[in-house]
């Protein structure tokens, strides 16, 4: 699975390349593609783009790794079953 078919732009993903060349997209696309531009990124949509990848990216993995993180130390200090 890949990142790049959660986004709003560009041709899709071929997930079976190279045996076939249809390109797909998730149906729930949030995440905003970022302009190519310096002038266009620091503009209202590249604030846009930045909102969407911390609300769709990062505050997931950051989440998913604190969580991890809590488990291990869990793990770690909770006496061996024997």
């Amino acid at each position: 699975m890949s990142g790049d078919m959660l986004t709003d732009g560009g041709l899709g993903v071929a997930l079976f390349a190279p045996i076939d060349g249809t390109r797909y997209f998730f149906p729930f696309r949030p995440i905003r593609v970022s302009p190519l531009s310096i002038r266009r990124f620091f503009s209202e949509r590249g604030a846009e783009v930045v909102v969407s990848e911390l609300a769709y990216v990062w505050l997931p993995c950051a989440l998913v790794g604190g969580l991890a993180l809590v488990w291990k130390r869990a793990r770690r200090s909770s006496p061996a079953a024997a």
